[in-house]
């Protein structure tokens, strides 16, 4: 059963992903906003890679540039 570990200020949690989506579902507001979070987070995250690739292929095409 994998669980799913949540720190908290003195302690730390673990619930399994039925308990959480139950815990979420008494609280419909909650559930939508962290899903909200949620996508934000990835979409941050994604940006943030695209930006380094972009970057690593930046400093590559003109590393090639400066040897030729």
């Amino acid at each position: 059963m994998n669980y799913i570990e949540i720190p908290l200020t003195k302690c730390r949690i673990f619930l399994t992903e039925k308990e959480l989506v139950g815990l979420l579902s008494k609280d419909v507001e909650l559930y939508k906003e962290s899903l909200k979070r949620g996508k934000a987070f990835i979409r941050s995250k994604k940006q943030q890679q695209r930006e380094v690739e972009t970057f690593v292929q930046h400093k590559a095409s003109n590393f090639r540039k400066n040897i030729d």
